[in-house]
């Protein structure tokens, strides 16, 4: 993977007491690059991610992507690295990061993000072991086994239906996947089922699944030049009104606005 893969933005150690000491609050940003922050302890700060908030805790890791807005509440310290991907392959994979995680094994990551930090862009072995740390991160980061920051307690005898299931959700998004089907595949009750995967993941199966077909329809809105009706079809969604008002009500933007917004770099 190189430089035309994932491009660095920016990277370092950002810490708002000294580059922001005035600044309470940033403002709302539509994303066009990916961000990723590790934070090493505790802040009082808080990361509104398409105003979910985000507490930085110590061990906090957040993957904002493009399309999603993004604010933050002063003061706050974290490792950082902001890359603009140009593979549509790996922005699939990234996509489907969790917002907020805590790598089980997060040393080898932190360690490369302060490798990065210590190092300036001063010549040509400057850019290549940067873009060399770059890719270790993101290797790092589809690699590391995460916990979702809203995790509980589950029944290891469900762990592996319910990842499988998931798994499937991603894969087969376009299909028509109501609960009694997803219930059934993992040989439990809708009820039983809905509450397991609500409180393993974080979020409810219709919503998970609405998410990965907001997703895709990103991807094609950016990458092709496909009618909205088409994506909507392909995306899994039973017609264009329906995935109009889904669209709009996850990023605020019908899809042609989205499309508009983000291929002309517009950040606002």
């Amino acid at each position: 993977m190189g430089s035309v893969d994932a491009r660095i933005v920016q990277y370092g150690i950002f810490d708002s007491s000294v580059s922001m000491p005035e600044v309470t609050e940033t403002r709302n940003r539509l994303l066009t690059k990916y961000e990723f922050e590790l934070y090493p302890a505790d802040c009082a700060g808080t990361a509104y991610i398409d105003d979910v908030p985000y507490p930085p805790k110590a061990g906090l890791l957040l993957c904002v992507k493009p399309g999603q807005r993004r604010r933050s509440q002063m003061p706050f310290k974290c490792c950082c690295l902001h890359l603009q991907v140009e593979s549509p392959a790996l922005a699939r994979e990234l996509d489907r990061l969790p917002t907020a995680s805590f790598p089980t094994d997060a040393d080898e990551l932190t360690r490369v993000f302060y490798k990065m930090a210590m190092h300036e862009r001063n010549s040509l072995a400057d850019e290549l072991f940067l873009q060399s740390c770059a890719d270790r991160t993101l290797y790092l980061l589809l690699t590391l086994t995460e916990t979702p920051a809203s995790d509980r307690a589950i029944d290891t005898a469900h762990t592996a239906v319910l990842r499988d299931i998931r798994n499937y959700m991603r894969k087969n998004f376009a299909e028509p996947l109501p609960l009694s089907r997803l219930a059934e595949m993992a040989a439990l009750s809708p009820i039983y089922f809905h509450r397991l995967f609500t409180q393993f993941f974080g979020i409810m199966p219709a919503r998970f699944l609405l998410k990965e077909r907001i997703g895709a329809a990103r991807r094609l809105l950016l990458t092709t030049d496909a009618p909205i009706a088409d994506i909507a079809a392909e995306c899994g969604f039973s017609s264009q009104s329906h995935f109009n008002d889904s669209f709009k009500k996850q990023t605020g933007r019908s899809p042609a606005q989205y499309r508009k917004e983000m291929l002309s770099r517009v950040d606002l």
